[in-house]
């Protein structure tokens, strides 16, 4: 399963999607998640504050670049970009830690 995750530093899970500029996707599956590559994305949220417009476009370009990752996890997302990235097919999960401990609890929910 390929999941996708906002960090800063590659070890822990820390970014807010609209923040992130870069998205890291994992293999997860029976052994230690492994990097598989790194996708350079849009960053979403160009510090506007509160209440700007939803940005469909960007998010678009977001989803296709995740190619068949379909999870997201990320430290914090607003509600209308989750929803929008959700009408595009890629679940979001909100948490924060340390990457390998997350992934390995994010796959047992599937």
């Amino acid at each position: 399963m390929l999941i996708a995750v906002t960090s800063s530093d590659g070890k822990h899970i820390d970014t807010h999607f609209g923040k992130a500029d870069r998205f890291l996707v994992y293999e997860v599956g029976t052994g230690e998640p492994a990097l598989l590559y790194e996708v350079e994305a849009p960053r979403y949220c160009g510090g506007t504050g509160p209440g700007h417009d939803l940005m469909q476009d960007k998010l678009a370009a977001i989803a296709a670049s995740l190619g068949d990752c379909r999870v997201i996890v990320t430290a914090m997302i607003g509600e209308s970009p989750k929803a929008e990235m959700e009408r595009l097919g890629i679940e979001i999960i909100s948490i924060s830690g340390p990457v390998s401990d997350v992934l390995k609890e994010v796959l047992k929910l599937y």
